[in-house]
């Protein structure tokens, strides 16, 4: 099956906003009051909450009894914004959602809301779940899975590699990169890094376009290292326009209207020119071929030197 990239929009839920919201879950100490049990336990983790805090949080309806010796807790939602996530597949167990930049895939800090799966179970079905990630500066194709009795079946997929990714991305650079880039990738401090050793990663790239200065790659990831392509895109001398965090010098202006291109001396962008453009994998369910393509596009010759 070859999904062609139409998108369908969905209509957010005006629901409550703990809607697709998950609650922490606390286990709390002996007692007769609710306050003072959570209030304890919460303290014996170092939060930084009031006796008066907890009780209001109980009248809001936002603390309550699991059972007798549990609590859960819904953190305040800040009032964030609705994000409309275009749907490119849908199928009685999955779901693929056409990412935009500057959300993240799970709830993370502050932004809550704001994340691709709490808008996924506000606009498609309370129960989905990620497949697995992308950066929250990274566009594209984003797999969810509806069925919670499937959920491991298709993040394994993804974590044992059986899914094949093309990702698209631009620099202000052109050249002829290396058909493949191998080299040992290893998180420090948040930044991926190379270091010595056997390689644990291989990107295979290739120009595709260039206008003005700035090239259009092709990139497909054949291991699942955290920011592979962002740092082999920066080693191989072809860093992708506004990642900050892998190359500075990339941040490039970029005129208004359809350029979309950062200036921003953030470590962590809310936007890079890196698009997930396309998923193929056998569905390990009912063994058809699946093929998701994004709707969104790079174009070198939209950018303005």
């Amino acid at each position: 099956m070859n999904v062609s990239p139409v998108c369908q929009m969905r209509t957010a839920s005006a629901s409550d906003p703990h809607c697709g919201v998950s609650p922490t879950v606390l286990r709390l100490g002996d007692g007769e009051d609710l306050a003072t049990r959570v209030y304890e336990a919460l303290a014996a983790k170092r939060a930084k909450v009031s006796h008066a805090d907890v009780v209001a949080g109980i009248d809001r309806g936002d603390i309550g009894l699991i059972n007798e010796s549990t609590a859960f807790i819904h953190r305040p939602v800040p009032d964030e914004i609705t994000v409309p996530l275009p749907v490119l597949f849908e199928n009685d167990r999955l779901v693929a959602v056409d990412k935009p930049a500057g959300i993240a895939s799970t709830p993370q800090g502050s932004f809550v809301a704001r994340s691709v799966l709490v808008q996924a179970r506000r606009q498609i079905s309370a129960g989905v779940a990620c497949a697995h990630r992308l950066d929250r500066a990274t566009s594209g194709v984003l797999l969810l899975v509806k069925d919670p009795s499937f959920r491991g079946t298709y993040q394994t997929l993804f974590a044992r590699g059986h899914v094949a990714k093309v990702y698209e991305f631009l620099s202000n650079r052109v050249l002829t990169p290396p058909v493949e880039y191998r080299s040992r990738l290893e998180t420090s401090r948040q930044r991926t890094v190379e270091t010595r050793g056997e390689a644990n990663a291989r990107t295979g790239f290739e120009l595709i376009a260039e206008h003005g200065g700035y090239g259009l790659y092709r990139a497909r990831p054949f291991t699942g290292k955290t920011h592979q392509i962002r740092a082999h895109a920066a080693a191989c001398g072809i860093p992708i326009i506004g990642d900050s965090l892998y190359a500075p010098s990339s941040t490039s202006s970029a005129g208004n209207g359809e350029a979309s291109m950062l200036e921003s001396s953030r470590v962590f962008p809310d936007r890079i020119e890196l698009l997930a453009s396309e998923i193929a994998f056998t569905d390990p369910v009912d063994g058809e071929t699946v093929t998701i393509h994004s709707c969104q596009e790079l174009r070198p010759d939209r950018l303005q030197s």
